[in-house]
Order: structure tokens, then sequence, then C-alpha cells
């Protein structure tokens, strides 16, 4: 309606995040610049800042930003327990876990490994990126993302973990 009013072409305004309208101010390109660096080192980033900031938006910008070489594990709903928490990330990997695979936590986190593991003799860097991760329930599914963390060779990491 009012974009023939004020002459614009697609809506800016919708409840979806479109990186196409971020607006990047200095703070959201060293944010940016940040998150790309912690996505190529493979490391643990938090993303911090006020409700409506941007904070979704700008990750949306990373993930368009990120080649072919990056394997894009996104979680919008962290509300899980522990074992659901695996259980999405391992669907997300492609991993069945279900028809006879044992969703035992030990079990995911092997699989998950193996498929990191997998990611990583292929080139390609998974990064896992948790949105709305305030709303993460409980320590039990922070200690199930922390390790995660632990997926690591001697002289490298193996995934980069992202929480908004």
């Amino acid at each position: 309606m009012y974009e023939e009013f004020y002459g614009l072409k697609r809506r800016p305004f919708t409840k979806t995040p479109d990186p196409k309208f971020l607006f990047m101010s200095r703070a959201h390109e060293e944010a940016l610049a940040r998150l790309q660096y912690a996505v190529e080192e493979k490391e643990l980033v938090v993303l911090t800042g006020d409700v409506g900031c941007g904070k979704t938006t700008l990750t949306r910008a990373l993930i368009d930003s990120l080649g072919e070489k990056y394997r894009i594990i996104l979680i919008i709903n962290p509300r899980l327990t522990p074992a659901q928490f695996l259980r999405t990330v391992a669907k997300r990997f492609d991993i069945a876990v279900s028809g006879g695979f044992s969703s035992l936590k030990d079990d995911l986190l092997e699989a998950i490994y193996s498929k990191v593991y997998e990611d990583y003799k292929s080139g390609i860097t998974p990064v896992i990126i948790i949105d709305e991760a305030q709303l993460i329930p409980n320590k039990d599914t922070f200690e199930e993302i922390r390790l995660l963390t632990n997926f690591q060779l001697d002289d490298a990491n193996l995934l980069s973990l992202i929480l908004v």
C-alpha cells in the first residue's frame, strides 16, 4: 500500500530480517567484520545488543557473505533441552536421528563430530548460529553448546559458533 505512495519498489519493513535493508552504521560494520573474523578463525563469538538493533539481520548479512566453503547451521528457536538441541544440530547436518539411530547424547555428539571432521577434510567449515540465545532454557543446554567448541585438532578448531 505505502510502497506506491512513497515510490518504493519493495517493502522495507517486513517481519523477516532482510539484509538488503540493513543500515551499515559504523557499529554494524565493525560487528560484521568481527563476526567474519571469528568465522574465519573458527572461534566462538557472542553478538549482543538491544532488541531491534539489527543483530539477526546482521547475522543474515554474514550468512550471505560466506562462500561455499561454509556450512551454515542456523538455530532460530533455542528453547531446547540438551537432547533436543543435539538432535536439532544433527538434523541440520543431515544426520539421521530416527529409525534405529540411537538418540543418546553421547551418540549424537559422536555423530556430529564425525560430520564436522568430514567437513574439515573436505575444506568446509561448519558455522553454527544460535539466534535468540538468551532464550536457551538451562545450563545443561549451554553445556552441550560448550562441548561443540571442543571439536578441534591439535592446531585448529573445526567449527565456528555464534551466539546471538
